[in-house]
């Protein structure tokens, strides 16, 4: 962490201002995309949520991590569709926060199971409940009447042997 002549911590300053810590979770949320095609770099989808995990895991209320995720869920959706954008226009960003709720329960999870210094049975229920609870909001995203099989992140892993 940087800190400035003061002992000030800049970066916990920052996830203290919702406004900053909301433009982190979208920034956190989109970083997934670069997995899909062009550029296709597949191998970057095992790190990506790091990020986002690691924001809603740092705050300070359920509520607030279910705020991160639901944002993250909006940057994530808004980067893997980045190329509907001259159909849909400005209700791109409409449907990615409508379908970012999805993602409202991965991040309540999320800080449920691994604020503070979670135990040995909270990461091991972390390992199953977290990437199952992801799969359950690509499921419901995936039905047919809200957009289909588009920007799963598994798709992602097509070339990666």
């Amino acid at each position: 962490m940087r800190r400035r002549g003061g002992g000030e911590d800049v970066w916990g300053r920052r996830l203290a201002s919702p406004w900053w810590r909301g433009a982190m979770a979208l920034l956190a949320g989109a970083l997934p995309a670069p997995a899909f095609p062009a550029p296709s770099l597949w191998w970057w989808a095992y790190v990506a949520l790091v990020p986002w995990l690691l924001l809603m895991r740092a705050a300070p209320t359920g509520r607030r991590a279910m705020l991160d995720g639901w944002l993250g869920g909006a940057g994530f959706l808004l980067a893997a569709h980045h190329w509907l954008m001259p159909s849909l226009h400005v209700f791109i960003v409409i449907l990615a926060l409508l379908l970012g709720l999805l993602w409202v329960p991965w991040g309540w999870l999320t800080h449920r199971l691994l604020h503070g210094r979670p135990g040995p049975g909270q990461v091991a229920a972390a390992l199953v409940l977290l990437p199952s609870v992801w799969l359950m909001a690509e499921l419901v995203r995936s039905w047919q009447y809200l957009g289909g099989p588009w920007g799963l992140l598994g798709a992602s892993q097509w070339q990666g042997g």
